[in-house]
């Protein structure tokens, strides 16, 4: 996915009839995988309203057509369709709608970076009254907050999830007599003990790989650097990086042979399939486990991923999105439906097809009985509290932190893996951490300058 805005530019000498525009998309005649929800028996609708997302799972498919079905009854003239974009083509996605004038009316779940360039380039309708209809005090701030700016909200944070998390196996740590790692340090140590016959310490993503480039932007900031300074200069360069890439090549002697080409799957795979002690993950091995490896429920937790002693707890978060593109034309009712998709009921279905995965942004949700009334979630309480506590302290390269300007260049630096191949450089080509950081600050100074 490029992060170059231009739409029009992009586009242009395209065929630009629909059926073009849909082709090149990846979609059908009725968009990216349409599917037009409407209740049987229902009178024909007058208005359309097209819904992006790419969370289409069955069991997701079904929390919409109920969640959609119900704002229809409650609309007779209006019908929503799903159509499903993928997150590989996105941005040459959008770039087609855009310059098709055959946006849909309302999207979600596109990261915090995307959004902000479309953003910087007046693609999206402010999203003021939705947050003020749910309750701005209800969001947590860190999720509300990551889409306002000169005091006006862009989009919204449907709903978050966090990789950073430590999963571990509580039978092995406590066979082997140790607690819970809060920092780097203890993380290596219990790595190491944990190394013994078919069973790896640690597991991490050290592939050219988004897991891998996401967690390498967690792991500088929890050694006290950033990617860049306030001020946009490059900021990676620096003893607090130099000492993350010390840390990751040290205990990557630890992780399971191949994990040189790891990202999510591969990850994942690793904890649930118990051939890891540890892995970072979002809250899927809770259900993971339960699907597919039942032999080791009850026999692991989380906890905040550890950091650098002499650094900082830091987190990372998507902050799922929810906007209104500028080229709708329902705008009015977009809005309307987004209110609805923050009613309470409709969150904790939404949350609820993916337990400990998607985790609620509005307090009312995360405090309330009924999302906590769901088997995996009440059996694993501590850890999706934890989670919800996580992400509530996340940032994103988007924004590094207080004070920090959007950085529009946050999708390049991701999409150009110059994060995860600096960590390769060290951890397969034998380059120094010292060295690894300057070639890539280089590589990064140049990205800020395209």
């Amino acid at each position: 996915m490029t992060n170059d805005s231009r739409f029009g530019q992009q586009a242009a000498g395209r065929t630009q009839s629909r059926r073009g525009v849909l082709k090149m998309m990846g979609g059908t005649a009725l968009g990216l995988g349409s599917l037009a929800l409407r209740p049987r028996g229902a009178r024909a609708a007058t208005r359309n309203l097209r819904f992006w997302t790419s969370q289409t799972a069955p069991a997701q498919m079904a929390a919409w057509t109920e969640i959609f079905n119900a704002f229809q009854a409650e609309h007779p003239d209006v019908s929503v369709s799903v159509e499903k974009y993928s997150d590989d083509t996105l941005w040459q996605s959008l770039s087609a709608a855009y310059a098709a004038d055959d946006t849909p009316d309302l999207v979600s779940y596109v990261q915090a970076y995307t959004v902000a360039t479309l953003q910087s380039d007046g693609l999206v309708v402010p999203m003021d009254d939705v947050i003020k209809a749910v309750g701005e005090d209800d969001f947590f701030p860190a999720a509300r907050d990551i889409y306002k700016q000169n005091g006006s909200y862009f989009a919204a944070t449907l709903n978050n999830q966090t990789s950073s998390n430590l999963w571990y196996r509580t039978d092995l740590f406590e066979a082997a007599g140790l607690e819970p790692p809060r920092y780097w340090d203890e993380l290596l140590a219990a790595a190491k003990k944990l190394t013994k016959g078919d069973i790896y310490g640690n597991t991490l993503p050290y592939g050219r790989t988004s897991m891998a480039d996401t967690m390498m932007v967690m792991f500088v900031r929890q050694s006290g650097g950033h990617i860049v300074h306030p001020d946009l200069s490059v900021a990676f360069d620096s003893p607090e990086t130099v000492a993350a890439l010390e840390f990751l090549k040290e205990i990557y002697q630890y992780a399971p042979p191949g994990a040189a080409s790891y990202s999510w799957g591969e990850t994942v795979n690793a904890f649930i399939t118990g051939r890891t002690a540890c892995a970072p993950y979002t809250g899927r091995p809770i259900y993971l486990i339960h699907d597919k490896n039942p032999a080791l429920e009850g026999k692991f937790h989380r906890v905040p991923y550890p950091h650098r002693r002499d650094g900082v707890a830091a987190y990372d978060s998507p902050f799922n999105s929810l906007f209104i593109p500028s080229k709708s034309h329902n705008v009015e009712l977009a809005k309307q439906l987004a209110i609805w998709l923050f009613r309470k009921d409709n969150q904790i279905k939404v949350l609820h097809t993916a337990p400990g995965h998607n985790l609620p942004v509005l307090k009312s949700v995360a405090t309330s009985k009924a999302f906590f009334d769901n088997p995996l979630i009440q059996a694993h309480k501590g850890d999706v509290e934890g989670m919800i506590e996580t992400t509530s302290q996340s940032t994103n390269l988007v924004q590094e932190g207080p004070g920090f300007p959007y950085n529009l260049k946050a999708g390049s630096i991701i999409n150009s893996h110059v994060l995860s191949e600096t960590l390769q450089s060290v951890v397969v080509d034998g380059v120094s951490p010292k060295q690894a950081a300057s070639q890539g600050a280089d590589k990064i100074a140049k990205v800020m300058k395209d």
